[in-house]
C-alpha cells in the first residue's frame, strides 16, 4: 500500500511552511523555529505512525503543495525525512499530477504498479480530492481533523 501524506496542517500545524525562512532549528521535541522565530509544531504521534507504516511494509510519500527545499528542511529538522520512501513536494496545487508522476516513478524503479485502491491519501483539506479521484481513481481518503483527530487512529483504519 502507498500512503500519501500532506504536510501543511496535517503533519505539522503550520498552514504554509513555504512562507517561513530556514534554517530551522529544533526548540522542543515536537517544535521547530525558523530564522525569524516562527514556530511550527509536529502533530503528536506522527513519528509513531511513520514508524508503524514502515514496519508494516507500506510505501510512504509526502504529497505537498510547497517549495521542496523549505519543506524538506522542515522534515529534516523534525528528523522524520528518513521515514519517507518518496517526497512528492512541488510548488503547485495539482496533487493529482504529483501523484501520477510518483506512481510512474514507483513503477519504473520498483517494477510495481500501484492501483488506486492501494493508495491511502491523508490530508487536512479535501480540496485536491476531486482531481485525484478523476485523474488517478478511487483512492482511500482520510480527512485529518474530521475522520481522525490523531495519527494513532490511522493504523486502525488502514489495517484490515
Amino acid at each position: 500500500m502507498l500512503i500519501a501524506v500532506d504536510l501543511d496542517g496535517t503533519v505539522w500545524d503550520h498552514p504554509d511552511i513555504s512562507s517561513l525562512y530556514p534554517p530551522f532549528r529544533r526548540v522542543a521535541p515536537l517544535k521547530i523555529a525558523d530564522s525569524r522565530n516562527t514556530e511550527v509544531n509536529l502533530r503528536p504521534h506522527v513519528r509513531d505512525f511513520l514508524r508503524w507504516a514502515n514496519e508494516a511494509g507500506h510505501l510512504l510519500t509526502t504529497l505537498s503543495w510547497n517549495d521542496h527545499d523549505v519543506a524538506y528542511q522542515a522534515l529534516r529538522a523534525f528528523e522524520i525525512d528518513t521515514y519517507f520512501h518518496y517526497l512528492a513536494i512541488e510548488p503547485h496545487p495539482r496533487k493529482d499530477k504529483m501523484l501520477y508522476k510518483l506512481l510512474r516513478q514507483i513503477e519504473q524503479e520498483r517494477g510495481v504498479r500501484i492501483r488506486p485502491g492501494e493508495i491511502v491519501y491523508i490530508d487536512d483539506r479535501d480540496i485536491h480530492l476531486r482531481d485525484i479521484l478523476e485523474n488517478i481513481g478511487k483512492v482511500r481518503f482520510i480527512h485529518f481533523g474530521k475522520d481522525v483527530q490523531c495519527f494513532l487512529e490511522i493504523p486502525r483504519i488502514i489495517s484490515p
